[in-house]
């Protein structure tokens, strides 16, 4: 094995886990490191370690000089110092990607053409931009157009928790390195790029035809035609990476090819050398670099293509190397083209499969040479059937891991799907592309959209068994992180014992097993947890807590809603999958503002069965806010008030929450005039915890009402760099005056306290859940350490 590039694999595969990037003035002391090393290797003894270590420390200077390049912080405080982070842009930029659409309001990525306008030196930005114009409505703008914009920078960092769509990190790894929304736009010059000319022409040719979404994703990777309605249907059947170019989608073209030319050759010049096999393996990888092209080049497909080029490079030049060090090789390009690669899940996904792929396929590779023509097809089909299996086995394990659920149906599904589209739907789908723009260049754009009618009907069977997969049972089945890693723990051991110890040994493998029986005595409720958690979920400018015992949840408010976006469906409702919070018995709405009650009917919908305490309208409620208590398994509930219904915040519901030794306090928004009523009341205020009183404005948390709750803790539930400036530094000089320790959800992210028979634990997703450099707080305009 190559040391030298398992050194340099690790290192960069480490970096996922650092808690900071090292700063560039280290840079220096590493490379000095780096040339002791390589002095060494003309003459220790200790080659290969010595190469391995190497390859650790060349990794840490390419991570590291990656990071600092994308993402600039001396840029960002000469940003922060000249202008602000309210002052408005102008950027040169190029369309790149359309992400998503709303009604008139899109999400666009650009790529910077021309940097001296700007303090900042980001190369690509994610902007929201609002298409209706006081004077007229903008068109949706095309790929590979150049705008000017005038733009309001925003702040980078997104809101973290547990189980939630980590935008943060993975717009860092598709290399974005700053936000914005758009103020003003003007178109400068069209699209002119052939990529774009064949976009556009792909556009008109299939603008009636059915499935057009999917035609479009697998020709030119453009998917955000695809609704929501369809993406669920391809997380629910586990195929939604047939129709996101990858891997699979260059392999079968370049595997069409390179069978098509090497049997041409062999016809029309045999020859005895290996002449005819290096022209097929390089008319495979140019057609893959072309569909790569026409996929636009992003990140996944040069990772996919990187790969390929790899295999088919090794298969010239490593005749004789094991799959593993073609699968090492592999893994280093791709490092080396993108460091950030293991950041996204996708990359996982590639490489898992890529592994499972070589280590069959070459273990089938030497072929009997009195063997017929049928014995090698029978042969070549069980290696198939072997691939198939396991892809599918192996991938449903890592998509527990990555997205916190499995589907029982991506099995079957995948196992008739991934032929079909391998054997039919890829190769009429690039067929119908090249006569489609030849018979449109000729003046037959009819003829050209009749094909592509015809070549719709190879996607009738996936369409029905999409539709198919969202009607069967257990579509899917979201599983805890725990009960997942347990999982692949058990099964990865099983495995890997099976191979590796003899008969008589392998009754160690129940070992591993014993986390996963765990794991299902707590789901299956034999055995009762004695710990209880609070999660106070990080969903902006708004408030979510949920308290937990087990499996079983409680929900205190919900978070903000706008149009089809809700905070509910986003970060809550993860948030109670990962945590394996299968039954949620209560939900408190405190008031009717949107940032607390947007998303009542979003968990209403998931959990019909929860008990509804509040004095709103807009749900059947089984209880109102009335002062009295409320017996909830090993907890207390103490609703404190108000006496009586009222409008607006001092109409929220106080409720207190305890297990006789540790108790929080949630007074929802509550102001000055609620809380004096709380004070003078009979109530019993004092608690450990304090859920700020109105996300921390300086209209409530009195001096009164803190002596009187006398919080250990205190936490605002306040987005980071919200319009309201919340919480107001006054207040949390407050708190601080009374020896309070204060933490901020939109700076710490999800806030988690254990609470256990003896003692309390907090922690914070940013601090202790996930503490790695590319969760850390990140603002454009904004003095913040950027690493």
């Amino acid at each position: 094995m190559n040391l030298f590039l398992f050194g340099f694999s690790i290192a960069i595969i480490s970096a996922m886990i650092w808690p900071s990037m090292l700063p560039l003035l280290s840079l220096p002391i590493v490379a000095g490191a780096l040339l002791l090393c390589v002095s060494w290797l003309r003459k220790h003894r200790f080659r290969g370690f010595l190469s391995g270590i190497a390859g650790v420390l060349v990794g840490v200077i390419w991570i590291t000089a990656y990071c600092h390049w994308l993402l600039p912080s001396a840029a960002v405080e000469q940003q922060s110092s000249v202008r602000g982070h309210t002052t408005p842009l102008t950027v040169r930029a190029e369309i790149i990607s359309l992400v998503s659409r709303n009604g008139d309001w899109i999400s666009v990525d650009v790529q910077q053409v021309d940097n001296s306008a700007s303090f900042f030196a980001a190369k690509r930005w994610r902007l929201g931009w609002d298409l209706r114009d006081e004077k007229q409505t903008i068109r949706l703008p095309n790929v590979g157009e150049i705008w000017q914009f005038e733009l309001t920078p925003k702040v980078f960092s997104s809101v973290l928790n547990e189980g939630g769509f980590n935008q943060q990190r993975y717009l860092i790894s598709q290399h974005i390195s700053a936000r914005a929304r758009v103020i003003n736009a003007a178109l400068i010059q069209g699209a002119t790029g052939v990529r774009a000319t064949l976009l556009a022409s792909l556009n008109r040719q299939l603008e009636s035809v059915d499935n057009r979404d999917i035609l479009l994703a697998l020709t030119m990777g453009e998917r955000n035609d695809i609704s929501r309605a369809r993406w669920q249907q391809l997380r629910n059947s586990g195929t939604a990476h047939l129709v996101a170019i990858s891997g699979l989608h260059l392999s079968v073209i370049s595997l069409y090819l390179f069978a098509l030319v090497k049997s041409v050759l062999n016809w029309l010049r045999p020859v005895e050398s290996r002449r005819n096999l290096i022209i097929a393996n390089l008319s495979a990888v140019a057609v893959a670099v072309l569909y790569a092209w026409l996929a636009g080049f992003g990140v996944p497909v040069q990772r996919a293509l990187l790969m390929l080029l790899v295999v088919v490079l090794s298969q010239l030049t490593m005749r004789n190397a094991v799959s593993w060090e073609r699968l090492l090789w592999a893994l280093a390009l791709v490092l080396l083209a993108d460091p950030l690669a293991p950041l996204s899940n996708g990359f996982w996904l590639s490489f898992f499969a890529l592994a499972i792929i070589l280590s069959e396929w070459y273990s089938q590779r030497d072929w009997q040479h009195d063997e017929t023509l049928q014995q090698r097809l029978i042969r070549g089909f069980i290696a198939l059937w072997r691939i198939q299996w396991r892809l599918c086995l192996g991938m449903s394990l890592l998509q527990a891991i990555l997205f916190g659920g499995i589907t029982l149906h991506s099995f079957w599904i995948n196992l008739l799907l991934v032929p079909w589209f391998s054997f039919v739907v890829i190769p009429l789908v690039m067929i119908s592309f090249c006569m489609g723009m030849l018979l449109t260049a000729l003046g037959a754009m009819p003829v050209a959209t009749t094909i592509w009618q015809w070549t719709n009907l190879s996607l009738l069977p996936a369409e029905w068994l999409w539709q198919l997969s969202t009607e069967l049972a257990a579509a899917w089945i979201p599983i805890s992180a725990s009960f997942a890693w347990a999982l692949l723990l058990a099964v990865g051991s099983l495995v890997l014992g099976w191979h590796l110890l003899t008969v008589r040994h392998r009754y160690w493998l129940l070992l591993p097993c014993v986390p996963l029986m765990l794991q299902l005595t707590l789901l299956l409720d034999w055995l009762t947890p004695a710990r209880w958690q609070l999660h106070i979920v990080d969903v902006g400018q708004g408030l979510a807590v949920i308290a937990q015992q087990g499996k079983y949840g409680l929900l205190y408010d919900t978070g903000a809603s706008f149009d089809d976006f809700s905070y509910a469906e986003r970060a809550i409702l993860p948030l109670l999958r990962q945590r394996g919070i299968s039954e949620l018995e209560y939900l408190i709405l405190s008031h009717g503002d949107n940032d607390h009650a947007g998303g009542a009917q979003v968990i209403s919908a998931h959990y019909p069965q929860a008990k509804v305490i509040t004095d709103l309208t807009i749900l059947p409620a089984t209880d109102n806010c009335r002062p009295h208590t409320v017996q909830w398994r090993k907890l207390t509930l103490n609703f404190l008030g108000p006496l009586a219904p009222a409008r607006g915040n001092n109409g929220s519901c106080v409720m207190q929450l305890t297990d006789e030794k540790f108790s929080v306090l949630l007074p929802g928004d509550i102001e000055l005039p609620a809380e004096i009523g709380l004070v003078k009341s009979d109530a019993q205020l004092n608690s450990d915890l304090l859920l700020v009183p109105h996300h921390g404005s300086a209209s409530s948390s009195t001096e009164d009402f803190i002596q009187a709750v006398s919080p250990r803790w205190a936490i605002f539930a306040a987005g980071f760099h919200n319009r309201w400036r919340f919480p107001k530094q006054d207040v949390l000089q407050r708190y601080h005056t009374h020896g309070v320790t204060t933490f901020v959800s939109g700076e710490q992210g999800q806030i988690s306290v254990d609470v256990n028979p003896v003692s309390q634990n907090i922690s914070s997703y940013r601090a202790q859940i996930a503490p790695y450099w590319y969760n850390r707080l990140i603002a454009f305009g904004n003095p913040v350490d950027p690493e």
